[in-house]
């Protein structure tokens, strides 16, 4: 009986550290697309080029070197950190476009990252805004 007691009062101690710390991440392989519609924000690097549009909150990916590398797009509040999502490209440089779409809080800044061969290559990012500008 004393340990279920001890188990009742751990474990909602370990949610609420748990919920504090972490932050909201989302990943997903993307679906074959054509290119982003005009007006989509873009940054590329040697290798990948990646696109957000804020209507729809759509990441587009299009790997741009045929080095056997995957690439992806990432897109992440700005500091401090509170959520990420990231859309990964494996068809190589003949595959074209993929697209993921996300459900991203509205109203905010958030950074867009352009990630050839991801976690370890060459990157580059730009501000975007995840509402549509009426």
């Amino acid at each position: 009986m004393r340990r279920l007691g001890r188990a009742i009062i751990a474990l909602p101690a370990a949610i609420l550290i748990t919920a504090g710390t972490a932050t909201a991440a989302a990943a997903a392989t993307g679906s074959p697309s054509g290119a982003p519609p005009s007006g989509a924000t873009c940054v590329s690097t040697t290798g990948a080029k990646a696109c957000f549009v804020a209507n729809g909150d759509a990441v587009y990916v299009k790997d741009t070197k045929a080095n056997g590398d995957s690439v992806a797009g990432t897109l992440k509040s700005r500091l401090p950190a509170k959520w990420g999502r990231e859309c990964f490209n494996n068809r190589g440089a003949a595959g074209g476009w993929v697209k993921c779409s996300f459900d991203v809080p509205e109203y905010q800044y958030a950074d867009l990252w352009a990630v050839n061969k991801p976690f370890v290559g060459n990157q580059a990012y730009t501000k975007v805004y995840t509402s549509p500008i009426i």
